[in-house]
């Protein structure tokens, strides 16, 4: 089917043998940012979609990390993720986008939840491996580089990773100054083109989103005619086209999960809720 990129409205889309009809009201989009710190991007998110096809609401942590950079971050979200996950479905989204390239939880928000979770890892590492081949990952910190070859490994694009770069600033402070931050992006990602042989850039922090532009710009400046994936609107996008063509993860695949005995899972009434032997089937 056609994707719509105009607001929602009532169409009928023709194929064979079959009629399926698209909702007339905005599509609910859930954007889940795996840390507790709330006034980060501030009202970006919100900016970057006006207009389009779909509501976007995001849910920061009660609980967890104030930023994800490591492996025992993406463990330390875990509980929070899924707490979040679970409001999100009940208060009426119909699909969760986890605002970070690690992807963290991503296999256990499909078992907590029957909408599409959709990680901006692997949609972006797949994208960019099916539209250029090779490419590279330019994130904050040298530190990544182990966990996003892992990640390409996993999603069966080790051969296609050509490099991961780091631009040395942190999650938290790369709003500090946006002109370093994008002049160091810029700087890695031709570098990966030029030393690498890089045939697109991925940003590995979804806390980069905006720069695509200004790094393409610099990139076609210094001869580099090469698509730039900004992870999390492209996500977003993409999780909006999946809620319209009814299309989700198979819960023969990803199951709700045993209820079973926990302790310490005070700060996160979701999940105990989820996971209760005594709750409700």
């Amino acid at each position: 089917m056609s994707i719509i990129v105009a607001p929602c409205s009532t169409l009928a889309s023709r194929g064979a043998g079959f009629t399926h009809m698209v909702a007339t009201r905005p599509i609910q989009i859930a954007v889940l940012v795996p840390i507790t710190s709330t006034g980060f991007r501030g009202d970006a998110l919100s900016e970057a979609f006006a207009g389009r096809p779909f509501t976007v609401t995001s849910y920061f942590l009660q609980s967890g990390p104030v930023s994800v950079e490591s492996a025992v971050d993406e463990i330390l979200a875990g509980p929070g993720m899924i707490a979040a996950a679970i409001k999100a479905e009940a208060a009426g989204a119909e699909a969760l986008v986890i605002d970070c390239m690690l992807d963290p939880a991503l296999d256990a928000l499909r078992e907590t939840v029957s909408i599409p979770v959709l990680g901006c890892g692997e949609v972006s590492m797949t994208q960019v491996a099916e539209q250029a081949g090779d490419f590279s990952i330019v994130t904050v910190l040298d530190r990544q580089d182990r966990l996003f070859r892992d990640k390409a490994r996993l999603y069966g694009y080790e051969d296609r990773l050509k490099s991961v770069r780091s631009i040395d600033i942190p999650v938290l402070e790369l709003t500090h100054d946006t002109a370093t931050t994008l002049a160091a992006t810029l700087e890695q990602s031709c570098l990966a083109v030029e030393t690498n042989g890089a045939k697109a850039i991925v940003f590995g922090c979804t806390g980069m989103m905006g720069l695509g532009a200004g790094v393409k710009s610099g990139l076609m400046d210094a001869g580099h005619d090469v698509p730039v994936i900004d992870p999390l609107p492209f996500t977003v996008t993409r999780a909006c086209e999946r809620v319209q063509s009814g299309a989700s993860h198979s819960k023969d695949n990803y199951p709700y999960p045993e209820r079973k005995g926990f302790q310490g899972l005070s700060d996160w009434p979701e999940l105990h809720a989820l996971l209760d032997p005594l709750g409700d089937a």
